[in-house]
């Protein structure tokens, strides 16, 4: 089982709000957030899914899973400020992530045999 425990900061989420473009207010104004029913803020789903990538990453090696990674992904669940997101892939590739101690992030990181990802 690879694991990582990452702690969500506002500044987490802004700065990759920079990087990826994505100005939607539900990630940056806390009051907006709180007035659609969440925590606070919201992580990026693909932020998200980087950390799973990185599991993948660390389990088949850099070079094969560059080459022939499969990724899927499924936003469950809010991460916000504040919260310690974990996410775990056990030995058949697959993940799961908590946040907040629920559920946030499922998903699978597999290789594909034939040498071609997708």
């Amino acid at each position: 089982m690879l694991k990582r425990e990452i702690p969500i900061t506002q500044a987490m989420i802004d700065g990759y709000g920079r990087i990826n473009g994505d100005n939607d207010i539900i990630h940056y104004d806390h009051a907006y957030a709180l007035a659609r029913g969440f925590r606070g803020t919201l992580l990026h789903g693909p932020h998200m899914t980087a950390f799973g990538a990185d599991l993948g990453a660390r389990r088949h090696g850099a070079a094969d899973w560059l080459t022939r990674g499969r990724l899927h992904t499924k936003w469950v669940g809010p991460s916000c400020p504040g919260d310690t997101f974990v996410v775990e892939m056990d030995e058949t590739g697959r993940l799961e992530a908590t946040s907040g101690d629920a559920v946030a992030m499922v998903g699978e990181a597999t290789l594909v045999d034939d040498g071609r990802a997708g």
